[in-house]
């Protein structure tokens, strides 16, 4: 199981990833961010994130299956295709966190 803090992932822009080579990473987890933010806020994304897994040199074609937890701190994720998950935190506040710019909405 992966448990990111998605602040050691990132620049010190905090938008960008802080090594090239996390750069797809950053966007997949970006991408489960704005899925679980935006659905608790009221407005779910039209389609859950595709899973980022290779397997055997092919890609996974499995979608993750995103929510947080119950303290609202915590997003979990889990591809039933190829079983991966994991817990991200270190979310809060960033570009990507859709509860951020609701509780600034009018």
């Amino acid at each position: 199981m992966w448990r990111i803090d998605l602040r050691d992932w990132l620049d010190e822009s905090r938008y960008g990833p802080s090594k090239s080579m996390l750069k797809l990473k950053v966007k997949k987890l970006r991408e489960i961010v704005v899925y679980a933010t935006s659905a608790k806020a009221g407005r779910p994304a039209a389609k859950s994130p595709e899973c980022w897994r290779e397997l055997e040199n092919k890609p996974c074609n499995g979608t993750l299956d995103i929510h947080l937890d119950g303290a609202g701190d915590q997003i979990y994720w889990k591809c039933h295709q190829c079983q991966d998950e994991g817990v991200v935190s270190g979310w809060q506040g960033l570009a990507w966190d859709d509860l951020l710019h609701s509780e600034r909405a009018p």
